[in-house]
């Protein structure tokens, strides 16, 4: 090969891999001063054991599959009522981590596995143990995948997104509440099903 030629064919190689790392994606990455906001807020938000919180529930892109939310938090006692959520009517649901009562047009249900028994009745179901995390804004405990920089955080240091257990969830709005700022509206989204919650009122936050 001529010399000419080979500079020429250095430089198709070059172009070549230029434009292949323009099409890498780059990870996003939180700043230093939302890291340090973020481990502050995450603080603030563990301290939050009860409160009563307002809303609505819908899975995106189902018609008429919206409910209304009326949900009272006491420690690790959960008291959750959705008004016609998607197309079953009325659901109650009370309990903690040891076990939890269901109540719903079918009647009366105690179990362990309130989101098996919810999938198999109601063919949808949320991970009520981690939801009360997640509606706060913060991931619940354990691991988060791929520690330690997984969860996306907005300049003031604010969750964006972050997997868990399965999940992506994602904050799309937030709203200030006393002396915190509590989601608005967010996503959830497992198994090709996406849940949207919008929060109306919180009730008995700090």
């Amino acid at each position: 090969m001529s010399g000419s030629r080979a500079v020429r064919a250095a430089g198709l190689v070059m172009a070549v891999l230029l434009t292949a790392c323009a099409f890498v994606p780059r990870k996003e990455l939180n700043t230093d001063f939302s890291e340090r906001n973020w481990g502050i807020r995450r603080s603030n938000i563990a301290a939050v054991q009860n409160f009563v919180l307002k809303g609505r529930v819908a899975e995106a892109g189902i018609t008429g599959g919206r409910g209304d939310l009326d949900w009272t938090q006491a420690g690790d006692h959960l008291d959750l009522r959705i008004s016609g959520p998607l197309g079953v009517g009325a659901l109650a649901i009370s309990g903690d981590r040891e076990s939890v009562e269901i109540r719903s047009k079918d009647g009366t249900v105690t179990t362990r596995d309130p989101a098996s028994y919810m999938q198999q009745q109601l063919g949808w179901s949320l991970p009520l143990s981690t939801l009360r995390y997640w509606a706060l804004g913060v991931p619940a405990p354990g691991l988060i995948d791929d520690q330690p920089r997984e969860v996306l955080l907005d300049d003031v240091g604010r969750a964006l997104r972050f997997d868990q257990f399965g999940w992506r969830i994602e904050y799309i709005e937030y709203q200030s509440v006393n002396s915190l700022s509590l989601p608005r509206k967010l996503s959830l989204a497992s198994g090709g099903r996406t849940f949207r919650l919008v929060v109306d009122q919180w009730i008995g936050t700090p």
